[in-house]
């Protein structure tokens, strides 16, 4: 009875033990000089003189640019800065531990969930502060932390750094994974030149072979405006090719996404039920154009228009490159000529 006895509380001791966790000190060391401010903005140096910062809102603080998908902000500092090394998140693998880190805090845990492309964030199984350093066990950073467990790819980070002005691309479909392929869920049918149909199993990019959905989103976004893209893809079993021109992204908010606008999109230009204009599109073609909110749509090359499905009647009928749509803004009528 005694050894068994024994036995019983040698086995709950061992069990009882504290797991412990990879030991990030040295990591964090290495990268504490690396959280700066600007004003009352936390910021992760990620150049001798530049800074990227995670904002819900426009901050006071003078910003050389934006990324206006990510709420991502470029900060510029006069002064030599510490700058983190940053990673490519295609080297993470789903369980790896990771730690999030800032001048106030350092969480550990594992990496769960793979961001996709401007749909979703990468995520870890814990705390990541806004605008926390996510460090590897080499100490290199794999992102910016949003709360939530959430994180913004170091991809993207460098992307902001060195392009002058945030371009994302866009083909006129949107991808889902349907298994292990990766199919065609929606299709634009007023995107220029769309031959692409729902369905259509993409297999390379550009010649790249396709592994994940990750893979081809970013392929796409991060494609140079007016890009002649190859896509390889199965319809049927049968191998086809096209080659789309790459256009602008636009970013459209929540209350506008929620609902069914897909006329003239691809132009930055969204109605309602009864042909105004909702919501426009920054730096689009309809932006530019003039147009406002509230502006209503009343002819397609003379044929009147009541509601979106009679436009996306009258406009996939026209063969015309070019078309002219009647606005009217508070009863004065204007004509816009738009390139199909």
């Amino acid at each position: 009875m005694k050894i068994f006895i024994s036995l019983i509380i040698l086995f709950n001791f061992a069990f009882s033990i504290d797991f412990v966790y990879p030991n990030f000190k040295q990591c964090y060391k290495k990268n504490i000089k690396s959280i700066v401010y600007f004003g009352n903005t936390k910021a992760m140096a990620i150049s001798k003189h530049y800074a990227v910062a995670y904002l819900k809102k426009r901050p006071k603080h003078h910003f050389v640019r934006m990324d206006p998908f990510l709420h991502l902000y470029l900060f510029y500092s006069p002064k030599v800065l510490h700058p983190v090394k940053l990673k490519n998140t295609h080297k993470l693998s789903l369980g790896e531990w990771l730690a999030s880190m800032d001048d106030n805090s350092l969480y550990v845990g594992n990496f769960a969930q793979r961001g996709i492309g401007l749909k979703s964030y990468f995520k870890q199984n814990g705390k990541t502060p806004p605008n926390s350093m996510i460090s590897c066990l080499c100490c290199d950073i794999y992102g910016l932390g949003i709360g939530g467990g959430k994180f913004i790819s170091s991809n993207f980070i460098k992307r902001l750094l060195a392009s002058s002005k945030i371009f994302y691309g866009d083909i006129g479909v949107r991808l889902a994974r349907s298994g292990k392929k990766v199919v065609i869920s929606y299709v634009n049918p007023y995107f220029p030149k769309q031959r692409l149909k729902i369905g259509d199993i993409i297999k390379k990019i550009d010649g790249k072979k396709i592994k994940s959905l990750e893979d081809a989103e970013n392929l796409i976004l991060f494609k140079k405006r007016n890009h002649m893209v190859e896509i390889e893809f199965l319809r049927k079993n049968a191998l086809h090719v096209e080659k789309i021109k790459v256009l602008d992204r636009y970013r459209v908010k929540k209350s506008v996404k929620k609902q069914n606008y897909s006329f003239l999109k691809d132009k930055g230009i969204f109605f309602d039920d009864k042909m105004k204009i909702k919501y426009i599109a920054k730096h689009s073609f309809g932006e530019k154009s003039g147009l406002k909110i509230g502006d209503k749509l009343l002819q397609i090359n003379q044929i009147n228009v009541k509601n979106q499905n009679e436009a996306r009647r009258v406009f996939s009928k026209i063969k015309k490159k070019e078309i002219n749509f009647l606005f009217d803004r508070h009863d004065f009528q204007f004509f816009i000529k738009v390139d199909k």
